[in-house]
């Protein structure tokens, strides 16, 4: 298991570094440069959690990070690459902990009810976790190709994942197409946590409600969902 795991982690981290391949960013691999650019991709990723959106300068990410403006020019061509790096970032280490959870899911499920309602809360708290970095991501994704083209391929690749774990427990789902089941249930849960969460939305809107009762209702209406026939 920790071979695939490790596998799978190589597999979506070079994914997603193709989607954003466009971008000509020159990172560092040690020293002072690496150092320095730490401090760029720091001071973006801050910068995007106070405002919940992209509308800051590279002068407030030099000051900020204390970098000087030509040391950023000399690692991203733009603006829109430095925000593509921080999406990287952020993509990977979503993904990776989404693998993770997964994986303990598949592990301490007996049934496939108790499968459904694991991925579902353990998936809302990774979304959760970095929601101040993912809601202006998905903000910008409306605008950038490469940030949309990067965000899908992350959904996409994680959704087969916990498709292909529930699908372990097949004999328990009812639904005449399974396949179609699961997907249709992945998006359920996924849309419901995002709204919630205020991902594509304006800066500063989120969803109201108890978030532990979203949590709960949501895993049981998909686990009864995938067991109904249909």
């Amino acid at each position: 298991m920790a071979t695939e795991a490790a596998t799978a982690t190589e597999s979506a981290a070079g994914s997603i570094e193709m989607e954003l391949a466009a971008a000509p960013t020159r990172e560092p691999q040690q020293g002072r440069s690496r150092a320095s650019y730490e401090r760029m991709i720091g001071a973006a990723e801050a910068l995007l959690r106070e405002r919940g959106s992209d509308d800051f300068t590279l002068l407030e990410v030099s000051k900020l990070g204390k970098v000087s403006i030509g040391s950023i020019y000399n690692r991203f061509a733009s603006k829109d690459d430095l925000v593509r790096a921080v999406q990287s970032r952020v993509l990977v280490a979503v993904d990776q902990e989404q693998r993770d959870l997964i994986d303990v899911a598949e592990a301490r499920a007996g049934n496939l009810d108790e499968l459904v309602v694991l991925i579902v809360d353990g998936i809302a708290e990774v979304l959760l976790r970095h929601a101040d970095l993912m809601r202006p991501m998905m903000w910008r994704a409306g605008i950038d190709p490469i940030v949309s083209a990067a965000g899908k391929r992350s959904y996409n690749e994680v959704a087969e994942l916990v498709c292909g774990a529930l699908l372990v427990h097949r004999s328990e789902i009812l639904q005449p197409d399974p396949e179609r089941a699961v997907a249709s249930a992945y998006r359920i849960a996924y849309a419901a946590i995002a709204r919630y969460l205020g991902f594509g939305s304006a800066p500063g809107t989120a969803a109201e409600g108890d978030w532990g009762v979203l949590k709960e209702d949501l895993g049981h209406m998909l686990a009864a969902f995938l067991r109904s026939r249909g």
